[in-house]
């Protein structure tokens, strides 16, 4: 990237189960990114809404601007399942994990690769670069600031505090996938301490670089909990590790 290389290939994951309503604004907001070459690739976890559908016209909408392929999962498996089958296809240097709900700022990507890319050139263990993040509503009006936390490799075994785009060395995410499908809750959690248990770390970007949808179908329980607790008075900004879930896995037996 740096000293005038051409720009490398950054893969673009977004699982999507039932985010028909939203998938739009989320391909929409990677159009508005000021870097290239990218590519989407999208995988619906069985949806039984119109999200197929939807993605078919996004991927017609686009053609020729945005590199967007779909993958169909016959049942659904879940989000790691998922994640896992996109891994299968990607070819990017660098990886994002963007949930269809959710939406990048425009510069989230030129921000976050100037970073790691400055980080790497002092310490090449640096894998990836996190930061902060506006929450919004379902409707996408603003409701307050998510903070995360500056990086400690300890705290990630008790605290989920690394949000999903964060933006990663595909050869980070790759050395530990494919990842535990059994995990349904703190899935983020579960994936970050493979990363940084295998010796990488981490840098804090302490700006809000994408949009988090609170609503009730959020699968760490955060929307329904921000959203009570806005009606209810409380404001300021939230600590996200206070509201994500530390990982735990589906019952067996």
């Amino acid at each position: 990237m740096s000293g005038g290389t051409a720009p490398v290939l950054l893969s673009v994951i977004i699982p999507n189960h039932n985010y028909g309503q939203f998938i739009g604004e989320t391909i929409a907001s990677l159009s508005r990114q000021d870097y290239s070459p990218l590519e989407i690739v999208i995988v619906d976890d069985a949806s039984s809404d119109n999200s197929v559908e939807i993605v078919r016209d996004l991927i017609a909408s686009y053609k020729g601007k945005l590199d967007i392929s779909l993958i169909e999962m016959k049942k659904n498996a879940g989000k790691v399942a998922a994640v896992n089958r996109a891994m299968e296809v990607v070819s990017g240097q660098y990886c994002l994990l963007l949930d269809s709900d959710d939406y990048l700022m425009d510069n989230h990507i030129v921000r976050c690769l100037a970073v790691l890319d400055r980080a790497r050139a002092e310490d090449t263990h640096v894998g990836f670069v996190y930061m902060d993040c506006h929450l919004i509503s379902a409707n996408g009006e603003f409701l307050e600031r998510g903070r995360s936390a500056p990086f400690d490799a300890d705290l990630i075994r008790t605290l989920s505090y690394i949000p999903e785009p964060a933006l990663v060395l595909m050869e980070a995410m790759k050395q530990v996938a494919p990842f535990d499908e059994s995990v349904r809750k703190g899935t983020k959690q579960d994936k970050w301490c493979r990363i940084i248990g295998n010796g990488w770390t981490g840098v804090y970007i302490p700006e809000a670089l994408f949009c988090y949808r609170m609503h009730n179908n959020n699968l760490s329980g955060i929307g329904a909990r921000v959203q009570e607790e806005v009606e209810n008075g409380k404001t300021g900004e939230r600590i996200l590790s206070g509201y994500w879930p530390v990982a735990s896995r589906k019952k067996t037996g």
